[in-house]
């Protein structure tokens, strides 16, 4: 009995992009409810590119706002650690990004090669969060936060491991003072807790503890705390640090989802129950330091990524990043 061929393959080489035919896919990356990105080939170059194909569903809003931060953030933030717009294109029923192609994201590189110690090890988690670090801090210094910042959010170009910040759709100028902004943001695991506890009055805190739980994952090459639900993460973020207090997190009572039936938990703490994880790489004092001072339950308390560059555990990074 004959397969018939996947579609989706057959589809590819009659692939048109508004772009232009110089583009020829030559795979799906991936698909999503925003549209979907592929892997293409320019003729003439030998370079690959990423294009992520936006929908563009005509309503009375026109163009999705989430398309048109991701464009001008990506044509603003020039940066090493930025994922590059190489080209944009419009017609009536999609917009078309050209970003610069990286092998893996993130997530992916940690499972990929998370078994091999010759390559995952300490020096390189240091060299990924100084660059995720000194992506983070340049578009904080433009008043721009992510809302999004998670390992597959974050590209890896495997020609000289540079690090990419990518997915802008979430991200927003914010100001000081700072204004109410939606709570719909960030996924589950890498929420901060203000966020779950209904704060929407937000800054600089909310990227720093994604960062946080991103440099807890690449130690134990797994999430730090994956809950199913934003309770069941609030809960388990209680059974680490203790039921919040006016210590923890100064007003939490008045806090629009805090539950003063909420249960009551001592609190294991950040080193212990790390310790108890057994991750994939030792974790020493002055990582612990970062991860602590990154993971405060209170924002304000939560170090910048300025402060955070300048800390002591990057004191012997090797970053592959020319600055």
């Amino acid at each position: 009995m004959k397969h018939k061929r996947n579609s989706e393959d057959e589809d590819l080489s009659k692939k048109v992009f508004a772009l232009g035919n110089q583009y020829q896919a030559v795979e799906r990356l991936g698909k999503g409810t925003y549209g979907t990105v592929y892997k293409a080939r320019k003729k003439g170059c030998e370079k690959y590119f990423a294009i992520k194909k936006i929908k563009n569903e005509l309503d009375n809003e026109g163009i999705p706002s989430t398309a048109l931060r991701e464009i001008a953030i990506l044509k603003k933030m020039k940066n090493p650690n930025v994922v590059n717009v190489e080209a944009i294109a419009f017609n009536n029923h999609h917009i078309e990004l050209c970003l610069e192609y990286c092998k893996y994201d993130l997530k992916k590189l940690i499972d990929c090669k998370k078994l091999d110690p010759s390559f995952y090890n300490v020096r390189f988690v240091k060299n990924m969060m100084y660059q995720l670090l000194k992506g983070v801090e340049h578009l904080h210094s433009h008043k721009i936060l992510h809302r999004d910042l998670k390992p597959q959010n974050i590209l890896v170009d495997d020609n000289g491991w540079i690090l990419k910040l990518a997915d802008f759709g979430l991200s927003r100028v914010y100001s000081i003072p700072i204004r109410p902004y939606t709570k719909e943001v960030l996924t589950l695991w890498y929420r901060a807790p203000e966020m779950m506890l209904g704060i929407n009055n937000y800054a600089i805190g909310l990227d720093i503890w994604s960062i946080g739980c991103i440099f807890v994952e690449l130690y134990l090459g797994k999430p730090f705390i994956m809950g199913d639900s934003e309770i069941d993460q609030l809960f388990k973020l209680m059974q680490v640090y203790g039921t919040f207090n006016e210590l923890t997190l100064p007003g939490y009572k008045a806090f629009p989802y805090f539950d003063q039936d909420f249960p009551y938990w001592k609190g294991v703490g950040l080193k212990n129950y790390l310790k108890q994880r057994h991750g994939v790489i030792p974790i020493d004092d002055v990582a612990y330091d970062l991860m602590e001072k990154m993971l405060a339950i209170d924002p304000c308390k939560r170090i910048t990524c300025k402060d955070a560059l300048n800390h002591p555990y990057f004191n012997d990074v090797v970053c592959t990043c020319n600055y």
